[in-house]
C-alpha cells in the first residue's frame, strides 16, 4: 500500500484552450442574437447556428458541438446550470435580471466558449443566469463563476470549475473532477470512476460532500478543520481531521480539502446514481 500512496500528491493538469475563435456579437437593439461573419478557418459554424429571439431580457442560442469537445463558461454574477443530453449541440438560455445580457459565444479549436462581458460600471454587476445543455460526452474545461451557484448533471468527461462565492452541485457525473469553491458548499457525485481518473475538490470556507457508488475503489487523502466522515471503510476510526487510506482495493486518486468545513464521503444509496442527503444536513 505504501508504494502507491505517493500517487495522492499528483496534480491534475488543466487543459489549455485555444484562442482562435469565431465571435458572435452580443444582442443589440433587436431581440435575439445577431450572427457575425464566419471567421473560423475552413468552418461554417455561423451557417449552422440557429438564432431564436426571446422576450424581455432573455436570449436563446444553439451552436453545434460534437461529443468529446469542450465547453468553457465564465460568468461574473448569476447561477449556471449545465446538463447533458444526447444531441451534438450546445443550447444556451440566458436570463438577465435588469437588462439585456451582454454575452459572447466563441468557437475555439477545442469547442465553445460562453461568457458574460466584464462589468465596468458602478455598483454590483447585473445578474445573468445560464441554463446550458451540452452533449453528454463533453469536457467542461474552465467553468468559472465569481458569485452564483453552479449545478452540473448528466455529463461524462472532465470537469474543471471554480466558484468564488456560491454552492457547487454535481450529480450523475462520470470522469475526472478538479473543482474549487471559495465560500460555499461542494456536493459532488462521481459514478463509475476509472483508475485513470482523478478527483480533487477544494473548499476554502464550506463543507464538501463526495458521493460514490457502493463497491467503488479509490485512494483517498482528505483533511478538514471540522473532521472527515465516511460511509466507506478507510482503515481508521472516524471522524478525524485528516485521513489517508484506501477504499476497497484502491483505484483513482481522490484529494479533498476543506480549510473551514467538514468532509463527508457518502455511498450512493441505491446504486443507480440517485444521491441521498448528507448526514447532518
Amino acid at each position: 500500500m505504501s508504494s502507491t500512496l505517493p500517487k495522492l500528491a499528483a496534480a491534475v493538469a488543466a487543459a489549455a484552450l485555444a484562442s482562435a475563435c469565431l465571435l458572435l456579437p452580443d444582442a443589440g437593439d433587436k431581440p435575439g442574437w445577431r450572427s457575425g461573419p464566419d471567421l473560423a478557418a475552413g468552418g461554417d459554424a455561423a451557417a449552422d447556428t440557429v438564432a431564436v429571439p426571446a422576450t424581455g431580457t432573455g436570449l436563446f442560442k444553439t451552436v453545434r458541438l460534437r461529443s468529446g469537445g469542450a465547453l468553457t463558461l465564465e460568468n461574473d454574477y448569476g447561477d449556471v446550470e449545465i446538463a447533458g443530453w444526447e444531441r451534438e449541440t450546445v443550447e444556451v438560455a440566458v436570463t438577465a435580471a435588469a437588462r439585456a445580457p451582454e454575452v459572447e459565444i466563441r468557437e475555439t479549436e477545442a469547442g465553445v466558449l460562453v461568457r458574460t462581458r466584464t462589468y465596468e460600471g458602478a455598483g454590483a454587476p447585473p445578474e445573468t443566469s445560464f441554463k446550458v445543455r451540452v452533449p453528454a460526452f463533453v469536457d467542461l474545461a474552465g467553468i468559472r463563476i465569481s458569485e452564483g451557484d453552479l449545478a452540473v448533471s448528466g455529463v461524462r468527461g472532465r470537469l474543471e470549475a471554480s466558484v468564488d462565492k456560491g454552492d457547487l452541485s454535481v450529480t450523475d457525473f462520470s470522469g475526472s473532477v478538479n473543482v474549487s469553491v471559495g465560500t460555499g458548499r461542494a456536493d459532488v457525485e462521481v459514478l463509475r470512476p476509472r483508475d485513470a481518473d482523478t478527483v480533487t475538490i477544494l473548499s476554502r470556507k464550506g463543507d464538501i460532500v463526495l458521493r460514490l457508488e457502493r463497491g467503488t475503489g479509490a485512494i483517498v487523502e482528505a483533511d478538514a478543520s471540522r473532521g472527515v466522515r465516511s460511509d466507506f471503510d478507510l482503515g481508521v476510526r472516524l471522524p478525524l481531521p485528516a485521513v489517508k487510506g484506501w477504499i476497497g482495493q484502491g483505484g483513482p486518486n481522490i484529494i479533498l480539502r476543506a480549510s473551514d468545513g467538514r468532509i463527508d464521503i457518502l455511498s450512493v444509496g441505491d446504486g443507480t446514481g440517485t444521491a441521498r442527503p448528507a448526514k447532518g444536513q
